[in-house]
């Protein structure tokens, strides 16, 4: 799940900020014996693609979506109190708010409970977190050195494959990694040494941020409509938007690296190097 999507959904989640919880049920081994009842929800901040959710007396439910998870707002519930949910729903975690509302997670891959001065044990690794504007009390501001320095610490590694490595830049999936590459002319693996990473990365920054803020469903091209919202993702074979040239595609790496994921990319636009294999 690509970081603006994760971002969102914190928002939603951080709208239910002051409701107490009167209810709580986890459906993981972990965390099946834990009791949040009377504890209120204090915030939902998003770092990269990581939920923290802090409840009082200094308690934060860590969650990561990965490519299936999701937390649902359920305003329908049954005469026992609990949410009317679909019987086929991997339904992971529900917490029921003296609002009314309940708050339910369906297939998490990654639910945890710790100290919410703790944290930076799931996301101290993490780099900056490209969606990180002005600071807050909560979220620091976006540490553009930082970045920079830690995308510049493999200089042969390919540029998607490092703008993919959450400990570099966090936030940015497949999709805006394959479309940046597009955007900047750039053959998906040019070295980290070849590339201008500081236009690189402001384009990211803005296209991420300009889908979160006007909520455009990770548009790229500007154009909403479906088959029409990419540049290259998702369209091998098919002719370029800018030259007409079939749009190539290479498939995942097997599970011994991590961060190479699908590529598309345009042969003409985004030229390999001579001698490259392509």
């Amino acid at each position: 799940m690509e970081g603006d999507a994760v971002h969102r959904c914190a928002a939603r989640l951080d709208a239910l900020s002051g409701a107490t919880v009167v209810r709580s049920d986890f459906r993981t081994p972990s965390l099946a014996t834990v009791d949040l009842a009377g504890r209120v929800l204090v915030a939902t901040r998003a770092h990269g693609k990581h939920l923290l959710t802090r409840v009082a007396g200094d308690l934060t439910l860590h969650s990561h979506l990965r490519m299936s998870g999701s937390w649902t707002v359920v305003r329908k519930h049954g005469d026992d109190g609990r949410p009317l949910l679909p019987r086929h729903l991997a339904v992971r975690a529900v917490l029921t708010l003296d609002t009314g509302v309940s708050l339910v997670g369906v297939d998490v891959p990654v639910l945890q409970l710790l100290r919410t001065r703790d944290e930076h044990r799931v996301v101290g690794h993490l780099g900056p977190d490209v969606l990180a504007g002005a600071p807050t009390a909560t979220q620091a501001a976006f540490d553009e050195e930082t970045a920079l320095a830690r995308l510049r610490r493999d200089p042969d590694r390919p540029i998607v494959e490092a703008l993919l490595d959450q400990r570099g830049v966090s936030g940015l999936g497949n999709l805006w990694a394959v479309e940046v590459c597009f955007l900047r002319g750039l053959w998906p693996w040019t070295p980290v040494r070849d590339v201008d990473l500081e236009p690189l990365l402001t384009l990211a920054r803005r296209m991420i941020r300009h889908s979160l803020e006007h909520g455009t469903g990770m548009t790229t091209t500007g154009v909403k409509r479906r088959g029409e919202n990419h540049w290259v993702t998702g369209r091998s074979n098919r002719p370029c938007r800018r030259c007409g040239t079939l749009v190539r595609f290479r498939p995942a790496a097997g599970s011994g690296a991590p961060y190479t994921r699908e590529v598309w990319w345009c042969p003409s636009c985004q030229p390999a190097p001579a001698g490259a294999h392509t």
